[in-house]
């Protein structure tokens, strides 16, 4: 499956996010992205993402954090496609009402790499465009390539 990954993705892995509950959010993102990097899946992220997880890995523009902030990034690097950011993504994005102006770049440059699914924890506001693309929380990709992979049996035994 070919899967868009949004910037809140990379964000969960390396500031190893963890919700208001105490759920340690990056592991389910961690266990998505070594999917895509074992081949399980094809995977993309838009230049835009890397940019935004510069600034929060780096906001106070230090030179040596910007060392190890290109690390990270040449990691990702190595196992996603990166989408360009165009002057047609640009415009298309200008003129997406139902999503904020961030959301709106994720979501076609996602339609651009032909993503079949759009990975995020941002449910709330990208629903809005579940009828042009699946969007997605990495646990339930997790789960769902879990479920895959047990026979019928299995699947009812674990579902119970």
């Amino acid at each position: 499956m070919h899967l868009y990954v949004d910037t809140d993705i990379l964000v969960d892995v390396v500031l190893k996010r963890i919700d208001n509950k105490g759920t340690p959010l990056w592991v389910s993102s961690t266990l998505l992205l070594d999917e895509i990097y074992k081949g399980k899946h094809e995977g993309s992220a838009s230049i835009l993402s890397f940019y935004i997880l510069s600034v929060l890995l780096n906001p106070k523009d230090s030179k040596s954090q910007d060392l190890v902030v290109r690390e990270e990034i040449r990691g990702f690097t190595e196992f996603l496609k990166i989408a360009d950011l165009t002057k047609d993504i640009l415009e298309q994005s200008l003129n997406e009402k139902r999503l904020t102006f961030e959301d709106a770049v994720q979501f076609k440059t996602a339609k651009k790499t032909g993503a079949e699914a759009l990975v995020t924890r941002n449910l709330h506001h990208l629903s809005r465009v579940k009828d042009e693309v699946e969007v997605l929380l990495p646990e339930e990709i997790v789960t769902l390539q879990s479920l895959k992979c047990m026979g019928p049996t299995e699947r009812n035994v674990t579902a119970s």
